[in-house]
């Protein structure tokens, strides 16, 4: 997806496509007596090819089916599902990608699957990893994944190997397996007087020495920085960034989400801090499409800081990383065709140190060697619906994550990871098979962002854009600042929202 802002990803809508198949009108709810199934899908990508696979599985069962399905843009997402689930034929089957609007503590339409007669759907239920399951308080399990997507900086293996004298697929290796922050902010500024000085310099990833090439290459004669990277648009450095200090004191987006008060929040200071100094590290090394940028005024012009430009950018290897996910794909497919084949993901750097996590199982390495993997929507089955129709859900879905038809529609049609087949690495999305690696070697992060209180991200992005985008150096009073900001912000939409 371009803009992972996940404020309830099934609540964005432009426009709806419904379609009521197989035999005829619906009617009620109570009349259908479970032979009704209709899907209601927030992913608008995927709506001409779920319309069909919809109507086929109707036809195979001889049962009523619907599909609506939603594609982001406007605002009325919410309007929209909340008059569809109070219809004589509400969705048996919908989707969302966190507990707002619909959890146990918004309406409660969310089925847990444990508490189905499906054993398969329990089965497949069980098979999603920790970190991925959509879960409350009570350990519930609320949803199947509709695709898994993650993030990290992106970089072109073609343009490392002109980078070095030397082996670049083992510099790839030592770049994933770096655990020494310090060691990254040397390299970083060592790429920088390269790019800008041609200074050729040695320097040492995961203790291993490497130099840089005497000469530069086709590639690397196009570089302006080491970073690309979207300044006028919050939710690259906002979302991305602030789930990483989350994630030392928050194991998934429901335990944020459920947190009272200043709970978590309060222990996360050390965290932010490091978090903050990190993207000081990434935003003064940026490149722009006719040379260095600079943070600024101008830095955060539409025009030229958005997120088109960095993809652009990157494409035409004006920049060394970029820290996207796997959602930009298409985009890139779009740019430049090439780029995609030999792309790899690195974990992100930060100088989080142990004492500033509190979630067990996580360490400070852990941090550095994964990337945040997450869910941006669940197929979820609605509680306030008939046992009958609830069962014929379950059937559907059971049916979708298992027949041949249903698995070609996830992984081929809707191009989707699947979370329960990640060694299953020949899709033609690269992008999909490197975060498919790293979930299938685990563990790996959430995606905590998603269970913020209120617009607490759009709060503290807003601030980020406009005090600190703009001013091109940062001092320790701005790093305190932030850490304020953050806890601040933190504690009175928690409190609006009543906890």
């Amino acid at each position: 997806m371009r803009k992972w802002q996940k404020l309830g990803v099934a609540l964005l809508a432009v426009a709806t496509f419904a379609s009521l198949t197989a035999c005829g009108n619906a009617g009620s709810s109570k009349d259908s007596d479970g032979e009704f199934l209709y899907v209601f899908n927030g992913k608008g990508e995927i709506a001409d090819s779920l319309k069909a696979l919809v109507k086929e599985y109707g036809e195979e069962k001889g049962i009523k089916v619907k599909t609506y399905s939603m594609t982001v843009g406007a605002q009325n997402g919410t309007e929209i599902q909340t008059t569809e689930f109070n219809s004589n034929t509400p969705p048996t089957i919908f989707s969302s990608g966190t507990l707002n609007n619909w959890g146990p503590a918004s309406g409660d339409y969310m089925l847990d699957i444990s508490d189905s007669d499906n054993k398969e759907l329990k089965k497949l239920a069980d098979e999603v990893p920790e970190a991925q399951k959509l879960t409350a308080d009570d350990g519930e399990n609320f949803g199947l994944p509709y695709n898994i997507e993650g993030y990290g900086y992106q970089v072109d293996t073609e343009l490392l190997k002109e980078l070095i004298d030397g082996d670049s697929e083992a510099l790839l290796k030592d770049l994933k397996a770096e655990t020494d922050y310090q060691a990254w902010v040397n390299f970083v500024k060592a790429a920088d007087a390269y790019i800008k000085s041609n200074t050729v310099s040695s320097f040492k990833i995961n203790g291993n020495e490497y130099t840089f090439a005497a000469s530069k290459g086709e590639l690397t004669k196009q570089l302006n920085g080491v970073f690309c990277v979207s300044p006028s648009e919050t939710w690259t450095y906002m979302n991305h960034w602030v789930s990483f200090p989350l994630n030392a004191v928050f194991q998934n987006q429901s335990d944020a989400f459920s947190a009272t008060g200043d709970e978590g929040i309060k222990d996360a200071k050390a965290a932010l801090k490091h978090e903050i100094e990190a993207v000081d590290l990434e935003y003064s090394y940026t490149a722009g499409k006719d040379g260095a940028s600079k943070r600024g005024p101008d830095f955060i012009d539409n025009t030229t800081g958005n997120y088109d430009v960095s993809l652009s950018n990157f494409a035409e290897h004006k920049g060394l990383f970029l820290k996207q996910g796997n959602w930009i794909y298409p985009n890139l497919v779009d740019i430049n065709k090439d780029i995609v084949e030999t792309m790899a993901l690195v974990p992100v750097k930060w100088p989080v140190e142990d004492s500033d996590i509190k979630v067990e199982g996580r360490t400070a390495d852990l941090m550095n060697t994964t990337i945040p993997a997450f869910v941006p929507n669940y197929f979820i089955i609605n509680k306030q619906v008939s046992k009958a129709q609830q069962e014929t859900a379950a059937d559907f879905l059971v049916w979708l994550y298992t027949s041949e038809r249903g698995k070609k529609f996830l992984k081929e049609e809707a191009g989707f990871i699947m979370y329960n087949d990640l060694e299953d690495t020949s899709s033609p999305n690269k992008l999909n098979n490197a975060v498919a690696e790293y979930v299938a070697a685990g563990p790996t992060l959430g995606n905590p962002f998603d269970g913020t209180p209120g617009s607490f991200n759009d709060t503290v992005g807003n601030i980020l854009k406009s005090d600190y985008m703009t001013k091109e150096t940062w001092t320790e009073a701005d790093y305190d600042n932030y850490v304020d900001t953050v806890v601040k912000t933190w504690k009175q939409f928690k409190a609006e929202s009543g906890q």
